[in-house]
């Protein structure tokens, strides 16, 4: 079977598509584990290099730990930093389960999860969504790629492992810098506000 005689691969985010998150939920937890202000964690807490290269494998758990710790001023051990770090989830979307478990999208795509995400939070999602994700058949995670998306390099490393070319990739994200940037590298995307107009997303294609 030739690339494009293989169904496409429907990408589906997990944060914010598959399911719900904030890190405020995190903040919260460490401010009452530590007994410290909320508002002044969330004047110190930022989306930083460290955080970014916790997302691509770069550095352990443990540093990125010490390196939250320091940004933060908390004064907790691994156990409670990493309680805190895993606190951030709420529900995963039924109908988008529902959705991606249906005859008509099983038929046309192979359906799989990508994520920008490091191995503590892999690990606790993975656990606490097991049953829900049974209707991907894989999800590829950015810090076992080595690179984030929208990198080309992270659609490259998917299609490969899928057997194909990028341009057969459907990237389901619920950022539109995201989608956009996947588009301009060849993609078909769409951003993400709810399954029914994913669904009608799809039947467009």
């Amino acid at each position: 079977m030739t690339t494009t005689d293989q169904p496409p691969v429907l990408l589906i985010d997990m944060g914010g598509v598959f399911f719900s998150y904030s890190f405020w939920q995190a903040l919260a937890y460490w401010a009452g584990a530590a007994r410290q202000d909320l508002r002044a964690l969330r004047a110190r807490w930022r989306i930083d290099g460290p955080f970014d290269a916790f997302e691509r494998g770069e550095i352990c758990s443990g540093d990125y730990l010490e390196h939250l710790r320091r940004v933060l001023g908390l004064d907790l051990d691994d156990a409670r930093m990493t309680a805190g770090w895993n606190a951030i989830y709420g529900e995963a979307d039924a109908g988008l389960v529902a959705l991606l478990a249906s005859a008509p999208v099983r038929a046309r795509f192979r359906v799989a999860g990508v994520s920008n995400t490091n191995v503590l939070h892999a690990g606790c999602w993975r656990e606490l969504f097991r049953e829900q994700l049974k209707v991907l058949g894989t999800v590829w995670c950015s810090h076992e790629i080595g690179a984030t998306k929208p990198a080309l390099v992270f659609f490259e490393r998917v299609a490969a492992g899928h057997g194909t070319s990028p341009d057969r990739l459907v990237l389901v994200d619920d950022i539109a810098e995201v989608t956009g940037a996947a588009q301009a590298l060849g993609l078909r995307a769409h951003r993400y506000q709810g399954a029914g107009g994913l669904a009608a997303y799809l039947d467009t294609l």
